[in-house]
């Protein structure tokens, strides 16, 4: 006869902490479990996942066991993006807007992307089929054949892009993204070595804010800059404003840059910029680049924005941040495409 034991269930009352942590200010029986989320919408709990840290939305609870619950606003709103994600919209676009936007936009006509050039269609393709070493060598090639400037802003650049919006459409997977910017970092701190900084170089401060996690862009955006002749100080992705500016005037950095490039709403990023200049000295240039510039509603003061390379190049010219020369390149990559 064996012996009888009462095993605890996990239905049991939360202790007085854990509820008033983990309490849910509406009513929990109208709320949806993730995996009831995921069989009503057709969404993956990885694109869910992925939309909360970079869009921050959805914006789930916590049950009293921890586990995500989704009030009915949320869940008729993902119903929303599921549909336009079907006529065509990308993620990037619809995520952050609001239900009221998001009805507005239900049969509206989208464009078919463009397609992209050969040389990055071959790279996309090569990363979905795990190629990763024909990759780094078709990479390499065009790195020699275009010559530094045009590789990173014609091919790098928008290669970047075209791997993470297949990420966010979910026709490639998270660890893909991942190894394609280690992949391409690796080569960049290749051919950093082949650069030599001029002697009158300005420094400026680089950085994207805490919900930006794009370190490939800082990368090339770095090493473009360096070819400028401008020394980068790079604290990396994802430092918040605080310590943005204690670096600034510890170093004493001509200007402070923040990347703000992949997907988040535009109340987000101007909260984001808002504090960062907010904790920066009043004499301090900021310039803020990238896609984020475009879901800000209003100029923001003291606030430079530039939504490309050519832009923050030409701010800071206008800010008499430049050097009078540009960087020598050591190695054999040429400046222009050699000719057949």
């Amino acid at each position: 006869m064996g012996i009888l034991i009462k095993a605890p269930t996990r239905r049991r009352e939360p202790s007085p902490q854990m509820a008033e942590i983990r309490n849910i200010p509406q009513e929990p029986r109208s709320s949806m479990h993730i995996r009831e989320v995921v069989r009503l919408t057709g969404l993956r709990r990885e694109q869910l996942y992925m939309w909360q840290r970079r869009y921050g939305f959805p914006d789930p609870l916590r049950d009293p066991f921890g586990d995500r619950v989704y009030p009915p606003d949320q869940v008729a709103r993902l119903k929303l993006i599921k549909q336009l994600l079907s006529e065509g919209w990308r993620a990037g676009a619809v995520v952050p807007l609001a239900g009221s936007a998001l009805q507005s936009m239900l049969g509206l006509t989208v464009e078919a992307p463009l397609p992209l050039p050969s040389e990055i269609e071959t790279a996309v393709k090569l990363l979905a089929e795990h190629r990763i070493g024909e990759l780094l060598n078709h990479l390499s090639k065009l790195l020699v054949g275009q010559g530094l400037r045009r590789f990173l802003e014609q091919t790098l650049i928008p290669l970047n892009e075209a791997v993470h919006e297949r990420v966010v459409r979910g026709e490639m997977q998270n660890f893909q993204e991942l190894r394609f910017a280690d992949l391409a970092q690796r080569l960049l701190r290749d051919v950093t070595r082949l650069v030599r900084p001029t002697r009158d170089a300005r420094q400026i401060l680089l950085a994207t804010p805490p919900n930006d996690p794009n370190q490939l862009g800082l990368a090339i955006l770095e090493l473009l800059l360096f070819t400028e002749g401008v020394n980068c100080l790079t604290l990396g992705a994802g430092v918040p404003g605080q310590e943005i500016a204690g670096a600034a005037e510890a170093y004493k950095v001509n200007m402070v840059v923040l990347l703000f490039d992949r997907g988040i709403s535009g109340k987000i990023a101007g909260q984001e910029i808002r504090s960062l200049r907010n904790e920066l000295p009043a004499d301090m240039p900021l310039v803020v680049s990238g896609r984020a510039v475009h879901l800000l509603a209003k100029p923001i003061p003291a606030v430079r924005t530039a939504v490309d390379f050519s832009s923050i190049m030409a701010a800071m010219r206008e800010m008499g941040v430049l050097p009078s020369g540009t960087v020598q390149l050591l190695g054999l990559l040429p400046e222009r495409p050699a000719r057949a």
